[in-house]
């Protein structure tokens, strides 16, 4: 009875979910659009863009992973910032995730419906940095396809590109970030 009871109440629970139609789910897969990601999964609508990597769907706060854009009082900073809004301002997304930061934030790869990466597009686009640091995070077909978005911004000019660009970790610390040689899956750094 007691079982009864509690099922019928969670079921009522889970009924209710949100107003503004987000819902957060673990992920049965591992894959995405494709793409190897965590195994948790935030849906619905992008309510704020705080800069050109932060993002706010449901009251979660969700570093976009994998890049850096520029902080807001940098140069392009707030362009990159008006990127980001453009693809994804009041629009559903889907964000994929295993981990938070130290601020709380989810840090995940953000898929627009068509499975189109948004993280991506903002590397693409030159509006933000492909984040080296933590390429261990990311499966190396993920790796390659940042790196190269990243090279071709870089090559063409694209974005903060077109001017003399400090990275955010330069802006921020000083210091450059550290780009590990390998990764524990045996990929090297070079991939």
């Amino acid at each position: 009875m007691l079982r009864s009871l509690v099922f019928i109440f969670s079921m009522a629970l889970s009924a209710c979910g949100g107003g503004d139609g987000a819902s957060f789910a673990p992920a049965t897969p591992q894959t995405h659009c494709g793409v190897s990601v965590g195994t948790q999964r935030i849906s619905g609508v992008v309510t704020s863009v705080h800069d050109g990597d932060t993002i706010t769907i449901a009251g979660e706060s969700v570093r976009l992973a994998s890049i850096d854009a520029p902080e807001l009082d940098q140069a392009y900073g707030p362009s990159s910032g008006a990127h980001l809004a453009a693809m994804v301002l009041g629009q559903r997304v889907t964000v994929t995730y295993a981990q938070k930061d130290l601020y709380d934030r989810v840090v995940g790869t953000v898929f627009k419906p068509d499975c189109s990466q948004v993280n991506l597009k903002q590397v693409a686009s030159g509006a933000a940095w492909y984040y080296e640091a933590y390429k261990c995070d990311i499966d190396i077909r993920q790796r390659q396809a940042y790196a190269a978005a990243h090279a071709s911004a870089r090559a063409d000019q694209k974005g903060l590109w077109a001017s003399t660009a400090v990275a955010p970790w330069m802006h921020r610390n000083g210091v450059e970030a550290k780009v590990p040689d390998s990764c524990p899956n045996g990929d090297e750094a070079s991939d």
